[in-house]
C-alpha cells in the first residue's frame, strides 16, 4: 500500500522536526557517563559527530539518545560508531529524525521511556533529490545529495535497515511502497510520524524491543495531547507497518 509524505517532510532531510512543544533543545553534548553509558544530546552536526569520535569509549554498553535529529552525514559518522556493537539504546524525550533513521536500526536492545518518542519524517530519497532539482537547485547540490544518498544506501544494506523505516521513496513516486497499514489521527498534510511499538517490531525485527506501547497511550498519544499533534501534523504510526519489499526492490538515488 502506497503511504503519502508531505510537501514539508520533503524539505526537512537534515533538519529536525519536533513533535512536542517543548522550547529550542539544548545545545549539542555528548559525555561519557560511565564506563558503560555513553550520553548523546542535541542537534546532530558536525560538532556533535566531533564530540562521539573524541569521546566514545570501547567500553560503552549503552546509549542514552535525546535528539530531534539532524544533518544526514553527519548522522552517518556518529552511526557508524555503532555499527556491529549491539548497545542498548535508550530513548530519553526523544529521538526523531536523522537519529531515529540510522542510531536505533543498529540497537541489541531498544528502550523507549515513559513520555519519550520515536519520530520519522523520511529520508534521502530519489524523489527528494528529484524534489530538490525542479526547485532548480545547481548541479553541484545535487551531486552533493546523490553522494550522501548513496553512502545511506550503502550503510543500510549493509546494516539490514527496511527501506520502510526510512520512508523511501522512487523518484516518480510522492510515497513509500515498502510500508503496509494506515497512519492514525492525521487531520492535515504529514509532518512527522510517532513510531508506535507495533510498526518498530516490524522494522526493526534485529532489535530487542522493550514494551513502551502503554506509556505511550497514556503520556505523548493520550487524548487531547495526540490531537494538538494531529493538527500539527503529527501523525501516529496506528497499523502501519513494514512489508517485504527490500533494497533490490528499489534503483539507486
Amino acid at each position: 500500500m502506497i503511504h503519502r509524505i508531505g510537501a514539508a517532510a520533503l524539505l526537512a532531510v537534515g533538519l529536525w522536526l519536533t513533535a512536542s512543544a517543548r522550547p529550542a533543545q539544548a545545545a549539542s553534548s555528548c559525555r561519557q557517563l560511565t564506563p558503560d553509558v555513553f550520553f548523546l544530546r542535541g542537534e546532530i552536526d558536525q560538532s556533535l559527530a566531533d564530540c562521539v569520535a573524541g569521546r566514545l569509549q570501547p567500553t560503552t554498553r549503552e546509549v542514552v539518545l535525546d535528539s530531534r535529529g539532524g544533518s544526514v552525514g553527519p548522522a552517518l559518522d556518529i552511526a557508524e560508531r555503532f555499527e556491529g556493537r549491539r548497545l542498548t539504546m535508550r530513548v530519553r524525550n526523544e529521538c526523531n529524525s536523522s537519529c531515529a533513521n540510522y542510531f536505533l536500526p543498529l540497537a541489541g536492545r531498544l528502550i523507549v521511556e515513559p513520555g519519550a518518542i520515536v519520530g520519522l519524517h523520511g529520508s534521502l530519497d530519489p524523489m527528494l533529490i528529484a524534489n530538490t532539482r525542479r526547485r532548480g537547485q545547481s548541479e553541484e547540490t545535487i551531486g552533493r545529495l546523490i553522494q550522501t544518498a548513496n553512502r545511506q544506501m550503502i550503510f543500510a544494506r549493509r546494516n539490514n535497515i527496511h527501506p520502510g523505516w526510512l520512508l523511501y521513496r522512487r523518484a516518480d513516486a510522492t510515497a513509500t511502497e515498502a510500508l503496509d497499514g494506515e497512519w492514525g489521527g492525521l487531520t492535515r498534510e504529514r509532518r512527522m510520524v510517532i513510531v508506535e511499538e507495533r510498526m518498530a517490531r516490524s522494522c526493526l525485527p534485529n532489535v530487542e524491543i522493550v514494551p513502551y506501547q502503554a506509556d505511550l497511550d497514556v503520556g505523548p498519544l493520550r487524548p487531547g495531547r495526540a490531537e494538538r499533534l494531529h493538527r500539527r501534523g503529527i501523525a501516529r504510526s496506528a497499523t502501519v507497518v513494514c512489508n517485504s519489499m527490500g533494497w533490490d526492490d528499489f534503483p539507486p538515488p
